[in-house]
């Protein structure tokens, strides 16, 4: 009785195979994610913009516009969302010319809250998130690849790109700015994803300037390559400097801790003894 060491060998080759395999996904993946924090070039994504004409005093926006860090963290880079106040403290250049270049295309009137997606009015109202959500989806299916235009952040400095056609539109926005007191304000003392700095650069290098561009303590910055005349960008993305829950990167620490181990008992565990045998 003589042991088939050819198929024994051919057995432990897959294993060791198999398990540097499942090393080598667990590590870049986590290298990766890694990378990604310290990429100086944040190029265009099919990010859906999401803008909101919002107001301190508007007891519907009082109640969404708690909501809306949430709903950003929820949806991650699927959607970039802005408020757009209007008529209140937080009214400001950059604001006013945001919904002039949205009113090229829609120059009707709207009230708080109504929110536009990729520069389309979709929704009014406290109940206008379901409408809001089945544009973003839409949105999502139809928008195609972005040209390859990337902005850059260094020592809060932002260099923007020039684009061939269309315009690029870079807003700043502020989380969590303190409401001025002495306002009407039905709701909490601070908002969200407040547009406070714009910057519009054109095909030319031409560009305009509205608001305040130095990032306050906690911002997101916005880049939307669009047309000139309005209407559906061509690209986003949005850069942050938020910390979020933690869960996320602990989730990613069990994750890569599984898989080691996982390689680790595929390397060590020894196959099962049922190999082939053969009389001679």
């Amino acid at each position: 009785m003589i042991t088939s060491w050819t198929s024994y060998d051919r057995n432990c080759t897959m294993r060791h195979l198999m398990s540097i395999l499942v090393i080598a996904l667990c590590l870049t993946s986590t290298t990766t994610a890694i990378a990604e924090e310290n990429v100086e070039q944040y190029w265009l994504k099919r990010t859906i913009l999401v803008e909101e004409r919002t107001s301190i005093w508007c007891p519907s926006c009082a109640e969404i516009d708690p909501e809306l860090a949430l709903v950003s963290q929820s949806h991650g880079s699927r959607t970039a969302i802005i408020g757009l106040h209007i008529d209140d403290a937080f009214e400001n250049d950059a604001s006013l010319a945001r919904i002039s270049y949205q009113m090229q295309s829609d120059d009707t009137q709207y009230g708080t809250p109504t929110f536009f997606v990729d520069s389309v009015k979709t929704a009014e109202g406290y109940d206008a998130w379901s409408d809001v959500q089945k544009r973003i989806l839409s949105q999502e299916n139809q928008r195609d690849n972005p040209e390859e235009l990337a902005m850059s952040i260094i020592d809060d400095t932002i260099e923007i790109p020039t684009p061939e056609y269309g315009q690029i539109t870079v807003m700043v926005v502020e989380h969590g700015k303190q409401v001025p007191s002495g306002v009407d304000n039905p709701g909490e003392d601070t908002r969200d994803r407040v547009l406070i700095g714009m910057k519009v650069v054109n095909s030319t290098g031409d560009y305009s300037e509205y608001g305040e561009m130095e990032l306050p303590e906690t911002w997101s910055v916005i880049m939307v390559h669009e047309p000139v005349e309005g209407g559906v960008p061509y690209g986003v993305v949005e850069i942050s400097n938020q910390e979020f829950d933690s869960n996320g990167d602990q989730n990613l620490l069990l994750i890569v801790a599984f898989c080691l181990l996982l390689g680790g008992i595929l390397v060590f565990i020894p196959s099962k003894i049922s190999l082939n045998t053969e009389e001679e």
